[in-house]
């Protein structure tokens, strides 16, 4: 199922900024109901330039686990410079952030057409607070009604850099609603203080218990304190501060305290993270590094801060090729998941390397350096799904 620039037309209109994309011509289904795995890299590009409307800072490489990563679709995306850009099978939807100060505005990206992975047109979810977004994140909550059932409330989690004392959580109930709200119910369920915890990154991790209801927050952070430590702060109280209390408050630094924090021993310039459960690992980018942990779930147990804590395995070296990794995505499907991809901002670059090999450290990829003409790719989030019943 091999498509490229040239198998695919993009159309833009004038008065509505959305997507279109053609059909993979080869892969027409011929059953409905036929189990199909999805292996979808999602590239959220920094560029963005206000004259020229036609600039595409969205793309799907798809398959991505093949021997290319040229199979791509490419879209005109609404966001003013791609930022954090998150993928959730439940929501079948994009959800994309801005890096750009003028832009206060999440865009949801709904499928359009899962089979083939097509975005329909972009919505934005706009609030003053949503500028220089450092992570997202999806939450749902199924709530149980008695006999009848049970009800999912949906939640998009983000956080924002704004610097010490004024960086903020925001939590959104039911996205999909919110998109182009012009009044009605508000468009943040929580604004939380996160205090002296500056953002880097976002991710929700499972708890030992397993209850998916109650997933861990984890919220990666630099320069903290005099010592100007990098690390994760962890809060439990998810499910609290979102179900139980009220919603539509404002919630100060002292509502939404970690119950501990890990410190990265001698590493500095945290960025994204990837969270892999099935594969026991979460991955980081750090200054020319990427680093990886294992079973994090451990790690961000407990309620006593972690001090000078060593990542597992260290991916560096000439071998890489990196020169300033940002973005980083792990396979985490648990047989056919044998794949991490990190772009990098300096090399423009996309590069897919083996997980088999991450003790070697100095890891050669396993397709090396793609880039996608002048474009410079940012975040990516990979959608590895093993069995999708189409």
């Amino acid at each position: 199922m091999k498509f490229s620039f040239q198998s695919c037309i993009i159309l833009f209109f004038a008065s509505v900024i959305g997507f279109t994309s053609c059909k993979k011509l080869d892969d027409e289904p011929s059953n409905i109901g036929r189990v199909t795995q999805i292996s979808r890299l999602y590239i959220s590009f920094l560029d963005y330039d206000p004259n020229n409307s036609s600039l595409k800072n969205m793309m799907i490489v798809d398959p991505a686990d093949t021997n290319n990563l040229d199979n791509i679709y490419q879209y005109l995306s609404p966001a003013k410079g791609g930022g954090p850009i998150l993928f959730d099978a439940s929501a079948q939807a994009i959800f994309q952030a801005s890096i750009t100060a003028q832009d206060t505005f999440i865009q949801r990206i709904p499928f359009a057409n899962d089979i083939y992975g097509i975005p329909g047109n972009a919505g934005a979810i706009g609030y003053r607070g949503f500028t220089n977004v450092k992570g997202l994140a999806y939450y749902t909550y199924a709530q149980q009604n008695g006999t009848s059932g049970s009800a999912t409330i949906p939640f998009l989690l983000a956080v924002t850099n704004r610097g010490v004392g004024s960086s903020m959580f925001y939590a959104i109930s039911t996205p999909s609603g919110k998109v182009g709200s012009k009044g009605g119910a508000p468009i943040i369920d929580k604004q939380i203080n996160l205090g002296t915890i500056v953002p880097s990154s976002l991710t929700l991790v499972n708890n030992s218990t397993g209850d998916n209801n109650q997933k861990i927050v984890v919220i990666g952070f630099n320069n903290e304190g005099t010592e100007n430590k990098s690390g994760f702060a962890v809060y439990t109280n998810l499910k609290q501060q979102l179900i139980d209390q009220p919603r539509d408050t404002i919630v100060g630094v002292d509502g939404f305290k970690p119950v501990m924090k890990v410190y990265i021993k001698d590493k500095t310039e945290l960025g994204p993270v990837s969270y892999a459960p099935n594969k026991g690992l979460l991955a980081v980018t750090s200054g020319k590094e990427v680093l990886f942990f294992k079973d994090p779930n451990t790690l961000f147990s407990g309620t006593t801060d972690k001090m000078n804590v060593e990542p597992d395995y260290v991916i560096s070296g000439a071998n890489t090729g990196l020169e300033k990794p940002w973005g980083v995505a792990i396979d985490d499907r648990l047989n056919e998941g044998k794949f991490f991809y990190v772009s990098d901002l300096t090399n423009r670059t996309i590069s897919r390397f083996p997980l088999v090999g991450l003790g070697d450290g100095n890891l050669k990829p396993d397709i090396v350096a793609k880039t996608y003409g002048s474009l410079n790719p940012n975040y990516i989030f990979l959608d590895g799904r093993s069995t999708t019943n189409f």
